[in-house]
């Protein structure tokens, strides 16, 4: 976060040299008799201008948040599908479920999610996670208790599969080229107009340029970091995985 604001400040600083830069160079002091005019389109355009970004910053914060929920809720369901082999009442096959568990649950740790973050699936990850299944599977039971549990664990395995694929697709989607083009190429022409814009002081137009730019060079960062949620600043970890192997261990002591 720290690094983020810095990042904002210098480019703010820069914006302010280029506003000066253009008053002498184009001597912009000279055309106040236009403010009006460009009064007018400041105001159109930084209307669109807000609704445009605060859709796209409000898109972007929702999908980290499904990502994480989905990353929760698969850590959970984990947790879940341990706890109902235990209610098998036979502790081989709780040791074989935890381990597959266990197996899964660290490649995804290990891995912390930097395929996803590349835009990639992670093979591994889908192969260990066939390995829960296969001690599903090899389950054997022969009284009506361990039918009905066997019909639930078969329950909630299909759940914590649906999860897993959902959290996944989240976490490959990425916001459309285009929109995040039309982002950036209106927030130049924002920071242009403030740039060229007539001002008879230049410690006003300094200040504007300066919280114009700060503003705005904060929202993309933010776009481009919430866009992958596995990357920059604020970054979705394992940890939830972590916690429920946490969890499964102290159930099996």
């Amino acid at each position: 976060m720290n690094t983020m604001t810095i990042k904002s400040m210098c480019i703010s600083g820069i914006l302010v040299l280029a506003s000066w830069a253009a008053r002498l160079l184009f001597k912009t002091d000279m055309y106040l008799s236009d403010l009006g005019g460009i009064g007018a389109f400041t105001t159109i355009f930084g209307t669109l201008y807000g609704i445009t970004s605060a859709f796209v910053v409000f898109e972007v914060w929702a999908q980290y948040n499904r990502t994480t929920n989905l990353i929760e809720q698969e850590a959970i369901g984990l947790e879940r599908l341990q706890r109902l082999t235990i209610y098998f009442r036979d502790p081989p096959l709780a040791k074989m479920m935890s381990e597959a568990i266990h197996v899964y649950a660290n490649q995804v740790i290990n891995g912390k999610f930097h395929t996803l973050g590349s835009g990639n699936r992670n093979i591994e990850e889908g192969k260990f996670f066939r390995g829960i299944s296969k001690v599903i599977l090899n389950v054997k039971f022969d009284d009506e208790h361990d039918s009905i549990v066997y019909q639930q664990i078969l329950e909630e395995f299909g759940k914590v599969s649906d999860i897993r694929s959902a959290r996944i697709v989240q976490s490959l989607a990425r916001l459309p080229v285009l929109l995040k083009v039309f982002v950036y190429t209106t927030s130049s022409v924002a920071i242009l107009t403030f740039i060229f814009m007539p001002f008879s002081l230049f410690a006003y137009q300094a200040f504007v340029v300066l919280a114009v730019g700060f503003v705005i060079s904060m929202m993309i960062q933010l776009i481009e970091d919430l866009d992958n949620p596995f990357v920059g600043y604020w970054t979705i970890t394992p940890e939830p995985f972590q916690r429920a192997l946490t969890h499964i261990d102290k159930y099996l002591n």
